[in-house]
């Protein structure tokens, strides 16, 4: 294994998210990484850091473009006692912890699109992706949280398909950002939002993902399977579920169960 740059930035016990950070030049993923490191045992808080993904995923199955030597790939294995159907939360938790590290270094330009979307200047920068693994009982046993960040990506690193939905810190900013150091922000902010979510539940933490919300107050088309639905988004519930306003009435709609379309809609930021 080649030497860890991010060694440096290990702090805290077992438990702790960063304890420990294994660090990969090029691997197919980080999640996959992860998924062998806690069916091996590893504690929560293990962290996989990769240059590469060969075969980076997103959310719904969705690959991940991923350049070498730029980006943020890493996945984190936590260990949470708390039912399976809470699960996304941990994405919209882990979407307010990205969102303070990513503000620290491009103040007032950072948003979350629901469910799972880091966005700077109304483009896409960041995906987080909370998979569950269960036990032969069917209960959860971990979550490999999965986030992405594009940080050092230039514009020509982007594949043209993609220019119009994705940018980057430096890009955004304009300025090279150090990658070590942001991932010190994050996991140290990962920490702690983590530690309030099993504390207080989303609830405590629906306020500070409410400022960073780029959907609430505008018109979207919501696709489930065969469904397709137009509203105005409210905001999110205690539960972090998306409120959509139909008109007639307001329909709850959850996490990891759709997509929304016309999110990239000029004017929307």
């Amino acid at each position: 294994m080649p030497e860890n740059p991010y060694r440096q930035i290990e702090k805290g016990d077992p438990g702790r998210i960063g304890w420990r950070i294994h660090y990969f030049e090029e691997i197919d993923s980080t999640q996959e990484a992860a998924r062998e490191l806690a069916s091996g045992g590893a504690a929560q808080g293990t962290v996989v850091i990769a240059e590469r993904q060969s075969a980076g995923r997103g959310r719904l199955g969705r690959s991940w473009h991923s350049p070498s030597g730029v980006n943020l790939y890493s996945t984190t294995i936590l260990r949470p006692k708390m039912p399976l159907a809470r699960v996304p939360q941990i994405s919209l938790m882990a979407g307010v912890a990205g969102a303070d590290a990513i503000a620290c270094v491009a103040p007032g330009i950072v948003a979350l699109k629901w469910p799972n979307d880091l966005w700077l200047r109304g483009r896409k920068t960041g995906g987080i992706i909370a998979e569950a693994v269960t036990d032969v009982r069917g209960e959860l046993d971990t979550v490999l949280l999965g986030i992405g960040i594009n940080v050092n990506l230039s514009g020509s690193d982007i594949p043209e398909e993609l220019r119009e939905r994705a940018t980057s810190i430096r890009i955004a900013t304009g300025r090279v950002c150090d990658r070590i150091e942001l991932a010190d922000s994050l996991f140290s902010s990962l920490d702690s939002r983590y530690m309030e979510l099993l504390a207080s539940g989303f609830a405590a933490m629906r306020p500070v993902w409410e400022r960073y919300s780029a959907l609430t107050g505008k018109r979207v088309a919501i696709v489930d399977g065969g469904r397709r639905i137009e509203g105005t988004v409210r905001g999110i519930d205690d539960d972090g579920a998306l409120m959509l306003d139909l008109g007639a009435r307001v329909e709850r709609i959850v996490a990891g169960e759709v997509s929304v379309e016309g999110a990239y809609a000029r004017g929307m930021m």
